[in-house]
């Protein structure tokens, strides 16, 4: 597996600090889909940390980082999305997820109060945009 892309945003006050939205964690071990959710969600003013490996993303949330929202992918090799949520309740880490997945809804495991939105792969943007927007508010 490739490193994780973590993608923090710019120290505030840097000449590239655009930040005037709420911040967003991508969990995802789509190299190619976090690029480009990562590309057009700054484009829409959000801040955003990218990980491809579930259990770092923990670790940052786990060591203080709060974003606004969780956008996470529930299939992933090294931790599925359950277990993500789970160790989430463990730690007492109380951030809006959005679960994004291919599966069917029925099919998924989630907290029903730990889980905002879910979005189906592949996503409308529109919505997805709408559905992030309602989340982080």
């Amino acid at each position: 597996m490739s490193p994780s892309p973590n993608v923090p945003a710019a120290p505030p006050g840097s000449p590239d600090d655009k930040k005037s939205g709420p911040s967003v964690f991508i969990v995802d071990d789509d190299d190619a889909l976090v690029e480009a959710l990562s590309d057009l969600l700054r484009e829409e003013g959000y801040e955003v940390e990218a990980h491809t490996v579930a259990s770092e993303a923990l670790a940052r949330l786990v060591a203080g980082t709060r974003p606004d929202v969780i956008l996470l992918d529930y299939l992933m090799p090294e931790m599925k999305g359950d277990a993500f949520l789970a160790a989430l309740d463990r730690a007492g880490i109380d951030v809006p997820v959005m679960v994004l997945s291919a599966m069917n809804e029925s099919r998924l495991d989630v907290p029903v109060r730990r889980v905002r939105a879910m979005i189906r792969k592949p996503f409308d943007l529109e919505k997805l945009l709408d559905e992030l927007s309602r989340l982080a508010a």
